[in-house]
C-alpha cells in the first residue's frame, strides 16, 4: 500500500516538471534561402520567441501567443544582415560566459547561411557579437517581442485533498 501511495506522489510530482519542459522549447519555423534565424531560448519562468527574418524585412516569428507574420523595417533588417556579414561565421564569434539567473535566465542565439549559430549572444564578447546582440533586441522590440511570465502549472489534487481556504484580506480601516 505505501509503495503504491508513493508511486502516485511522486508520478503526481513528476507531471507538472514534465509539462514545464515540454511548453519551454520555442516551436521551430521554416527558413527560406538567405533569411536569418533569432532564437531567445526563454527560461524556467519566461517564454522565449524565434524570428525568422529576410533581407526585404519580411518576418515570420512564434512567442507565447502563437506565430505570427510581420514586417521589420527595412534600415533594420539590412543592418541585420550587413552585421551578419561583417561577422563571419558566426561559430568563430568569441564566447564569453556570463552569470545568469537560474529561474530568468535566457540565452540569444542567430542562425544565418554557412556561418551557422552564434555563441549565445546575451553575453557578447566583442564588437560583432555586440551588434548581433543589438540588432536581435532592436527586431524583437519592433515585433512588439519580449519574455512574457509563464502561465502557473497547476498540479491536480491527490486523493481526498482539499484546496486551502483563501487568506482574510486585511481591511483597509482597521478598527481601533
Amino acid at each position: 500500500m505505501f509503495r503504491s501511495v508513493l508511486a502516485l506522489v511522486l508520478l503526481t510530482a513528476a507531471l507538472p516538471a514534465a509539462a514545464n519542459v515540454a511548453a519551454s522549447r520555442v516551436p521551430y519555423l521554416p527558413v527560406p534561402e538567405g533569411a536569418a534565424v533569432i532564437l531567445n531560448t526563454g527560461s524556467t519562468n519566461t517564454s522565449g520567441y524565434r524570428i525568422v527574418v529576410q533581407p526585404d524585412g519580411s518576418a515570420e516569428y512564434v512567442a507565447d501567443a502563437g506565430p505570427a507574420t510581420a514586417t521589420v523595417s527595412t534600415s533594420l533588417a539590412a543592418k541585420l544582415f550587413a552585421d551578419l556579414k561583417a561577422a563571419g561565421p558566426l561559430g568563430d564569434l568569441p564566447a564569453q560566459p556570463c552569470m545568469k539567473s537560474v529561474s530568468f535566465g535566457t540565452s540569444l542565439f542567430v542562425w544565418w547561411k554557412e556561418g551557422g549559430r552564434s555563441v549565445d549572444l546575451s553575453c557578447p564578447a566583442g564588437p560583432s557579437g555586440s551588434a548581433l546582440s543589438a540588432d536581435a533586441a532592436n527586431i524583437a522590440s519592433e515585433l512588439h517581442l519580449a519574455n512574457s511570465f509563464r502561465r502557473p502549472v497547476m498540479r491536480p489534487l491527490l486523493p481526498g485533498e482539499q484546496h486551502a481556504p483563501a487568506p482574510a484580506t486585511p481591511s483597509a480601516n482597521p478598527s481601533p
